[in-house]
């Protein structure tokens, strides 16, 4: 009977943490995909606060490992944002050098609610935005569907993929040989311009042929699928 009140409580415990997570969406940004243009030497994004309370607006930018040569900034990493209100951020880009390839950064967006009295009856809970920030060279012409210029191949249960374009190819995890079938997963989300990665299979893949994927459109949009040819 004890077991059975606990995990009543536990339950209850979830469904409000459960219901408290679909109600409070935080800080959203305007878009699934920040777009930061050489030429304009950064870029902006609104991000609205739809909590019923203002909050601090956190944001924080995060480098993904081997893309290296771009420097972002926010001007204003923390602000204070009125409950229903939009905030506009700016972001200020620098390089190295003149942009070739295209390069991938992160983002972050995190409310955090002013300090109330102590409430054990209530389940406070921060969500954290976090998408996607391509910055597109000057001199490179806009490609909408890069994810047709990688290269695949197959050595007995490994797939290989390499991308010798100076385009970044945003893609889900999953990949599926066929006429097989054999799923895999790759190990990232993403394919940086010159990067090559690998998928293991449980079994061999020496009769497939092709291999489908999922990529993400420039504009953060799911795109349905693409089967590409799987070269031996």
């Amino acid at each position: 009977m004890v077991h059975l009140k606990k995990s009543a409580k536990l339950i209850t415990l979830l469904l409000i943490i459960k219901s408290a997570a679909a109600l409070a969406t935080g800080m959203v940004p305007e878009s699934s995909l920040l777009i930061i243009e050489e030429q304009d030497k950064g870029g902006s994004i609104n991000v609205k606060n739809t909590d019923p309370h203002p909050s601090l607006l956190y944001t924080n930018i995060v480098d993904i490992p081997g893309d290296t040569g771009t420097h972002l900034t926010v001007t204003q990493p923390v602000t204070r944002v009125e409950d229903g209100q939009t905030q506009q951020l700016r972001f200020i880009l620098a390089t190295d050098a003149p942009l070739t390839t295209e390069h991938l950064k992160r983002v972050t967006f995190e409310g955090i609610p002013p300090k109330i009295k102590s409430d054990h009856s209530r389940v406070s809970i921060n969500i954290r935005q976090d998408i996607p920030v391509l910055i597109h060279p000057v001199n490179l012409p806009v490609v909408k569907d890069a994810w047709t210029l990688l290269k695949w191949s197959a050595a007995g249960n490994t797939v290989t993929v390499k991308n010798d374009s100076p385009y970044v190819v945003r893609m889900a995890e999953n990949l599926v040989a066929k006429p097989s079938g054999t799923q895999m997963k790759i190990k990232q989300t993403y394919i940086l311009p010159g990067q090559t990665l690998t998928a293991e299979a449980k079994t061999s893949l020496a009769g497939d042929s092709q291999l489908k994927f999922f990529p993400a459109s420039r504009y953060g949009i799911d795109v349905p699928s693409y089967t590409a040819t799987l070269n031996k």
